[in-house]
């Protein structure tokens, strides 16, 4: 069985195989700093093979929007590892926190267009898109303020 990194022209290094292990145990969005901890890592070198796997699209990068996630004490960056094997992009619900990955034929058909109108050579995109997940909007249709709780 062949590995992302390897296709993707990168070796399964220990410190990269450990940083894919803590993201695949954990059980939701982890920091640098937590993802550090659980590979027996320094940040600075999680910090590295995050970027890798971010740019990869192995593993989703939740913006920083100055709230802290559910079951997470801290601010800032969270990383997930992806499960989609295809390439997608990444919707950010803004009530509960939660990171959705987003396939779409019709937004790569539209950057393909845009490509193509403005001359551009796209070499690689990532698309955040933010709103509110199909429960969260519910909730807040209801009278809710917008969160599960």
């Amino acid at each position: 069985m062949s590995n992302p990194l390897e296709e993707a022209g990168y070796r399964l290094t220990e410190p990269r195989r450990r940083v894919l292990d803590a993201l695949q145990l954990a059980a939701g969005p982890l920091t640098a700093q937590d993802v550090a901890d659980r590979a027996g890592a320094s940040v600075a070198s999680t910090y590295r093979v995050l970027a890798l796997l971010v740019e990869l699209g192995l593993v989703s990068e939740t913006p920083d929007d100055g709230v802290s996630l559910p079951g997470c004490e801290t601010r800032g960056r969270h990383y997930a590892l992806c499960t989609a094997h295809e390439h997608h992009h990444h919707f950010f619900c803004r009530s509960c926190h939660t990171t959705l990955e987003v396939a779409s034929e019709a937004l790569e058909r539209a950057l393909a267009d845009l490509e193509r109108a403005a001359g551009f050579r796209l070499e690689q995109h990532d698309v955040m898109l933010r709103g509110q997940c199909p429960a969260c909007s519910l909730a807040a249709g209801a009278g809710g303020e917008g969160t599960i709780a």
